[in-house]
């Protein structure tokens, strides 16, 4: 057994903090429970990923020990699955919770069968057969496979997170931090699996073996971004989660008749003009809906063959009307610009500089000084 130095200490402390943070997620009592679940499985993984270096490491010198090490490397394959049910979950609203389906166990299954495959090997056999370059395209199969089956989750995430945008769009009057934040984690993992590609096309292409750059290097920054991201899940605000599969039949063209139409038509154009419902920042589509005695798929086909646009849309174009009202007024001068924009019930700086820029095409300061000039 090898001394117990710094960076053992410092992998003993990552494995202590994933297990903590773990098992806490699981009392948080707030309503991403589903993802948080998820996410505590992810920081079990990588905690076992830094047992398996920590093992590899302090054990170099008990066969067993340092072979058992490489075991814990099966789960590996599950961690883009994971990542991408991980976000799935946080986001998408559906009446049953995604899993794992068994194909995605296979890749591990594989992997798990080679290494116990190098347990019938001695330690004599194994330094033979490694230095006679047997285990180079192996090793070169491992690594690749890993990084294609990162890269395929990576991709499905960002498709995910692009159809979220749209579908809440649909049925919500703001937008969430947590698209950012999920864009955020999974460019991150989309860098690392890039120059993780980079670096195993340099090292068995050019034969150049890149010491701060490896296998190795990369799952030990794995658990430090989990053990951020776990951090970070103590703060998360309740999530609006939004249906992103629309049956076909809520987009037919009959689905409400006239008398139908001018009946919601008159509601709505009460419930924004007098009762002013825009003002609430967390209005949402189904809230409305409720308001106006019809169903969310209803409302948001009235809004879309109707008036030729979504429901983040619709709103945001009264908060507009709203907030330029004000600057007319000259509020602006005694008010800062954020200030009027909460005032009109807009509920962050990103959803108002967003709806201004889509809807009128400029900025909120070009536009004032465009009025002040006339």
């Amino acid at each position: 057994m090898n001394s117990f130095g710094i960076i053992d200490l410092i992998l003993f402390l990552g494995i202590s903090q994933g297990i903590f943070l773990a098992i806490t997620l699981q009392f948080l009592s707030n309503k991403n429970r589903s993802a948080n679940f998820i996410l505590s499985i992810i920081l079990l993984i990588s905690s076992i990923i830094l047992i398996g270096r920590l093992y590899y490491f302090v054990f170099k010198e008990s066969e067993f020990l340092a072979r058992l090490g490489m075991v814990v490397d099966s789960s590996i394959y599950l961690f883009g699955p994971l990542l991408y049910l991980y976000v799935r979950r946080m986001v998408v609203s559906s009446k049953e919770k995604p899993v794992l389906r068994w194909v995605e166990f296979i890749p591990s299954g594989l992997h798990f069968i080679y290494v116990l495959w190098t347990f019938s090997l001695s330690r004599n056999e194994m330094l033979e057969m490694y230095y006679d370059g047997f285990f180079v395209i192996p090793y070169f199969i491992v690594e690749i496979s890993i990084i294609t089956v990162f890269t395929i989750y990576i991709l499905k995430c960002f498709m995910l997170l692009r159809r979220f945008r749209l579908a809440e769009e649909r049925v919500l009057s703001f937008h969430q931090e947590i698209y950012f934040y999920l864009i955020a984690l999974v460019s991150v993992f989309s860098v690392l699996t890039f120059c993780w590609f980079l670096n195993l096309t340099i090292t068995f292409g050019m034969g150049v073996y890149n010491l701060y750059f490896n296998y190795n290097v990369v799952w030990s920054c794995v658990p430090v971004i989990m053990y951020v991201v776990g951090f970070y899940s103590f703060k998360q605000p309740e999530i609006f989660r939004v249906p992103i599969f629309y049956p076909k039949k809520d987009l037919t063209r009959d689905r409400l008749g006239k008398d139908k139409i001018e009946t919601l038509t008159s509601s709505l154009e009460h419930l924004l003009i007098v009762d002013k419902v825009y003002l609430n920042p967390n209005l949402t589509l189904r809230k409305l809906a409720a308001e106006l005695k019809v169903s969310s798929n209803d409302l948001s086909w009235f809004l879309n063959k109707i008036h030729k646009c979504n429901f983040y849309e619709y709103i945001n174009k009264y908060r507009l009307q709203e907030f330029i009202a004000k600057i007319q007024k000259g509020e602006h001068e005694q008010h800062t610009i954020l200030a009027l924009s909460f005032d009109s019930g807009f509920n962050s700086k990103s959803t108002f500089n967003k709806a201004f820029k889509t809807i009128l095409e400029d900025t909120p300061s070009n536009y004032i000084k465009k009025m002040s000039s006339i």
